[in-house]
């Protein structure tokens, strides 16, 4: 573990936060990239992203606190403090949407199939990330004996399932998949449901083997936020589908779908 990386004229750069600096980077410029093709300029790219990116803090870290409440009453001046770690990936995916989809909505751009050039880069990120926890020691798993158990843990030297790794290589696979399926000729804003469908299956498993709070003797909050998320995305996925697939044939619903 390393959660300093290094040091710029005294001050400390994090890991954690370096990292997300970096996927922050990698978002901007490959949305960027492909952002020219329907007719979207860099500078509202760079502009979106400086929004979602507040966005997905503020709700990353109000999702953390309303988790962890029963600490944050007691200690109620945490609430600000992010450098001592809590962003919850569910929060800040709902908060970085809503403010991408207020920025877009007000400069009357087109929201879903942005989306869709946004969602292989939201999974790309996420793996990116995670290095970050992992350099930190957060987000890390129970304790075990397999063979390739770390110390991965920032408050103890105890062999844990690193499951800041397994985030990673999951993500990274679901990078290759919506990369894979970029070009597809579904309707707009498959792949981003898409993501957030196979991202909480992917985040299921994960959590089978990762430190977190129970709200069921054997399932996690997590797991449960997972479950909701995944029926909903997959719902919506089946439903457009259906309705996109009429459109073709009833340009009058295509148009009213591609608002």
């Amino acid at each position: 573990m390393r959660p300093v990386l290094f040091e710029v004229l005294g001050w400390p750069i994090h890991s954690y936060g370096f990292m997300l600096a970096i996927a922050f980077l990698i978002g901007i410029f490959g949305v960027g990239r492909s952002a020219a093709k329907i007719g979207i300029s860099f500078d509202n790219i760079i502009d979106l992203g400086v929004w979602v990116l507040v966005g997905a803090i503020v709700g990353s870290r109000l999702a953390y606190v309303l988790t962890e409440y029963q600490y944050f009453l007691k200690y109620p001046r945490e609430i600000i403090s992010i450098n001592s770690g809590g962003l919850a990936f569910h929060g800040g995916l709902l908060g970085g949407f809503l403010a991408g989809f207020w920025y877009v909505k007000r400069h009357k751009i087109y929201p879903w199939k942005l989306a869709d050039l946004v969602a292989p880069y939201i999974a790309l990120g996420y793996a990116v990330v995670r290095i970050g926890c992992f350099l930190k020691g957060c987000c890390h798993g129970k304790t075990t004996t397999v063979a390739w158990a770390l110390r991965c843990a920032a408050h103890d030297d105890l062999l844990r399932h690193p499951t800041q790794i397994y985030s990673l290589l999951g993500s990274l696979l679901l990078f290759l998949i919506l990369w894979r399926l970029r070009n597809h000729q579904r309707f707009p804003g498959f792949l981003f449901l898409l993501y957030f469908g196979l991202y909480s299956i992917m985040r299921f498993v994960v959590e089978f083997f990762r430190v977190g709070p129970l709200v069921f003797p054997w399932l996690t909050l997590a797991q449960l936020v997972c479950i909701i998320i995944a029926l909903i995305a997959f719902a919506l996925i089946f439903l457009i589908e259906r309705r996109f697939n009429r459109g073709r044939s009833n340009p009058d619903a295509s148009a009213d779908l591609n608002r």
